[in-house]
């Protein structure tokens, strides 16, 4: 059985996601968006993006990036999970 290599760029602003054979098949934001009350990921990406500023206090959007390094590594975790 063959696997399918992929090259993951985790970039402070995007992170794009490269599988051979495919091309670039994940380019979202790299924001987080938590539902601090029930201790669960509520968004990520685009749809986190969509959530800045319009949320209730109990949302918290993050960006696990900073300055080219992993500043929040649940989030980043949580983030690459979900592409």
């Amino acid at each position: 059985m063959r696997g399918i290599d992929l090259a993951i760029d985790l970039g402070t602003a995007n992170t794009c996601v490269f599988a051979e054979g495919a091309g670039v098949v994940v380019n979202e934001p790299s924001i987080v968006a938590f539902n601090t009350q029930k201790s669960r990921v509520e968004a990520v990406g685009h749809a986190a993006r969509e959530m800045l500023g319009r949320t209730p206090s109990h949302i918290r959007a993050v960006r696990p990036l900073r300055d080219g390094v992993i500043a929040d590594f649940d989030a980043c975790e949580a983030m690459l999970r979900h592409f």
